[in-house]
Formats: structure tokens, C-alpha cells, sequence
């Protein structure tokens, strides 16, 4: 296993995850998509009725319409950006949704600057707030309560500088009023992302002491798949053999070849699984319902002969060639990357228009490991992206770099690690 060391496998294993709901649960995040859309709405109808209540405060008519505008376009933006398709929702995504929304804000203030009246209905600072309350399902809370404060001291600063207001207090007030509603929604959906990010860690401890616990028994269940196999195999190949043998009470020189040759296939069986790999595994057990109901429809007289013919090592074999990891890269990919990656498989097993002949998995470039997903997929385009892009997401959400393409019906699914963050080997120590 040239190629591939324990620096490589510790380093992307290792891969610093932001503490995130997107990053730590990505499928409850895109069920969650809906939010931001909704949400943004909201602060655009409010926007307009907003701007209709201060209709005769108006001092620039076409600055209100532009600051409604400038809020659309970061709504837009944030919708599209934040997509399950589009993820992960980066560090930047985040300050300029918010910031073109402090912008959009502020021209609204100065759409009405020395006639306004109240405070209270402006749509400024509703806006932002809606804006941020989901911002902690994407991004850290950290990030989202520094962004909070300084969007709450740049639309509280343009409230206490107003003086028309016919409610006359101290600028400091005229400051808490606008700035409260952008700290407490934030504060609020805040809490709501730490609690949820840490009762998701809080169950990964719990499947991690799990899973090492029944270590010891699935390495038993394996021992015991490797005897069936061999005992099936010898029923097959090695008992009728023998029996034939006995029949005749005497050994040529074809026997003695037989015999090496069953005792090669058995051995070679043997080898093959102690070496298979989990994502050989993965494979064959997602593609063995479909392979299986491929071959109970052909004609019992054409498969009898030709599974008498073949040796009983040939599934093995067909798996094996379908997957094409030599340097065993898939000891990179951590818990919640497997998880993905089975998932995904099993998905694509599952389409009706797959011809699971055809499903590949290669993985090459052991300094920074590629994995290649390749099929034949007879269907829409639309639905096969619908019923995949989740998992693509759900890959780029997790330290790695994912796309799909489908030409041809040809599918090809990409996923790998970014150079960023990314240790590369020493090549004088591989």
C-alpha cells in the first residue's frame, strides 16, 4: 500500500469542522433551507409595508425604493447562496447578506432622515434581525454574535444621530430601541444552534462508545462470513470433487490439477477477504438486490450451466472490479464521511434506470485522495439530481469537495479533499 501514510490518514481525518449545524448535521440544515426564504419575505413585505405607513415622511420617495431593492437583492442572494446545492454557506456569504442589509437599512433611514417620527416602525432593524436569526444554523456563533454587535451599533448609531423623532429622549435610547430587536433575534437563534450542535456531539459520543463495543462482535459476524464462504465454496467445488473421487477409488494426473486449482481458488477466496475493503462492502450490499433479481430473470436453463461452469470465487471477483482503490485511500474518510458516501451509493442502487453492471468506484492521487462514482443511469436528468444532490451537499458540507455530472446518461460523481487545510505527505517517509 504504497502511497499512503498515517500522517495523510491522521491529517484528514483530522480536518477542522466548523461547529456548525450545517457542518455536524447537514441533512437537518437542508431540511431547514425553507427558513431562509420564508424568513426573507418576511423582511421584504415588511419593507414595503414599512415604507407605505412613512409615505407622507418621505423625504427621497426613489431612496426608499432603492433601499427595498438593495434588501431584495441580499434576500436573493442569501436564499441562493445558503441552497442544500450550494453549501457550505461560507464565512463570507454570511458578512455580505448582512451587510448589504445594514446598507439597505441605512438608506431607508436616510430616505426619511428629518421627517421621521418614530422608531419603532422602521423597517431597518427587523430586517437585519430576521436576516440573522437563522444565520447560526450555517455559520459559528461567534461569527453571528460579532456580525450582530457591529450591525447593532452602526443602526443604533443612525438612530441616535436622528433628531425629528416626536418621542424626545436621549440618543442612548433611540440607539437600545433600534439595536434590541437585532440582539435578541440573533441571541435567540444563537442558543438555538448551541443546543443543537451540542446535543448532535453529545450523540456522536454516544454511537462512537457504541460502535466500539460491538467492534468485537462484527469482527466475530466477519470471521463467521469468511467460514461461510469457504464452506459454501467447498460444497460447490472441493465435496463434489472429492465424492467423484471416491467413486472412482483412483487419482490421475487431472485430479491432482483439479485439486490444485480448488485449493488456489479457495485460497485466493480466503485472502480476498481478509483484504476486502468497506467500501467493497459498501458496494455489494447495495447493488446485491438488483444483481440478484438481474439473475433470477434469466431462463433457469441458460443459469444452471453457466453457475455450474464458473467458480464459486467469480462474485467476489465482480465486486472487487468494482471498486479500484489500490492504495486503500477510503482509510481517509472519516465516520460521518462513510456514512455519506454509503448512503449515497445505496440511493444510487436504488434507481430504477441504474444498470448496475456498470457502477464504478476509483480512487487514485494518495497525497491528496480522489474518489470517482461512475454509472449508468437511464433517467431524467432532473430526478437523478434531485435524489443525489442531498448527499453531494451533505459531502461538501463536510471537509470535502463534491460535484456531480450527468451527460449522456453517463453519471460521474467527484468527491474530494480540498488543498486548503490539507497535509501533504513527506515524500521521503512513504
Amino acid at each position: 500500500m504504497s502511497g499512503l501514510n498515517a500522517r495523510t490518514i491522521v491529517g484528514a481525518r483530522s480536518v477542522a469542522l466548523e461547529r456548525t449545524p450545517q457542518r455536524l448535521d447537514p441533512i437537518g440544515a437542508q431540511s431547514a433551507w425553507l427558513l431562509v426564504p420564508l424568513l426573507g419575505g418576511v423582511a421584504v413585505a415588511y419593507a414595503v409595508y414599512s415604507t407605505v405607513l412613512h409615505a407622507g415622511q418621505l423625504r427621497d420617495v426613489s431612496l426608499a425604493v432603492i433601499a427595498i431593492g438593495v434588501l431584495l437583492i441580499a434576500v436573493v442572494v442569501a436564499s441562493i447562496r445558503s441552497h442544500p446545492g450550494l453549501a457550505p454557506f461560507g464565512r463570507w456569504s454570511h458578512f455580505s447578506v448582512i451587510g448589504v442589509t445594514v446598507v439597505a437599512a441605512c438608506l431607508f433611514s436616510s430616505s426619511v432622515w428629518g421627517r421621521n417620527e418614530l422608531l419603532q416602525d422602521d423597517w431597518g432593524q427587523i430586517a437585519v434581525a430576521l436576516l440573522l436569526v437563522w444565520m447560526p444554523l450555517y455559520r459559528p456563533v461567534g461569527e453571528v454574535a460579532a456580525s450582530a454587535i457591529v450591525s447593532a451599533l452602526v443602526i443604533g448609531g443612525v438612530a441616535a444621530a436622528q433628531s425629528s423623532l416626536v418621542i424626545a429622549n436621549v440618543p442612548l435610547v433611540y440607539a437600545t430601541v433600534s439595536a434590541t430587536p437585532i440582539l435578541a433575534l440573533a441571541a435567540g437563534g444563537a442558543g438555538y444552534a448551541w443546543t443543537l450542535t451540542g446535543e448532535t456531539l453529545r450523540w456522536r459520543e454516544v454511537a462512537r462508545e457504541g460502535q466500539t463495543r460491538l467492534e468485537g462482535e462484527l469482527r466475530q459476524a466477519a470471521e463467521r462470513m469468511i467460514v461461510q464462504d469457504q464452506m459454501t465454496a467447498l460444497d460447490a467445488e472441493a465435496v463434489p470433487f472429492l465424492a467423484a473421487l471416491l467413486r472412482r477409488g483412483a487419482v490421475t494426473h487431472g485430479d491432482s490439477e483439479r485439486a490444485r486449482a480448488i485449493a488456489e481458488d479457495l485460497r485466493a477466496m480466503s485472502v480476498r477477504a481478509v483484504r476486502r475493503t468497506w467500501l467493497e462492502d459498501t458496494v455489494q450490499l447495495a447493488l446485491a438486490p438488483r444483481l440478484a433479481a438481474g439473475e433470477a430473470s434469466e431462463p433457469a436453463a441458460a443459469a444452471a450451466p453457466a453457475a455450474a461452469a464458473a467458480p464459486a470465487t467469480s462474485a467476489a471477483q465482480a465486486d472487487s472490479s468494482r471498486v479500484d482503490d489500490p492504495d486503500r485511500l477510503e482509510r481517509v474518510l472519516t465516520a460521518d464521511q462513510r456514512a455519506i458516501v454509503g448512503a449515497l451509493v445505496a440511493t444510487l442502487a436504488a434507481r430504477p434506470g441504474l444498470d448496475p453492471s456498470t457502477v464504478r468506484i476509483s480512487a487514485s492521487e494518495p497525497e491528496r485522495p480522489v474518489f470517482l462514482l461512475r454509472a449508468h443511469v437511464e433517467e431524467p436528468r432532473s430526478e437523478l439530481r434531485r435524489a443525489l444532490l442531498p448527499f453531494v451537499s451533505c459531502l461538501n458540507s463536510v471537509a470535502m469537495r463534491a460535484t456531480m455530472r450527468f451527460r449522456s446518461s453517463e453519471l460521474t460523481v467527484r468527491f474530494a479533499y480540498p488543498e486548503a487545510g490539507f497535509p501533504v505527505p513527506e515524500r521521503g517517509r512513504r
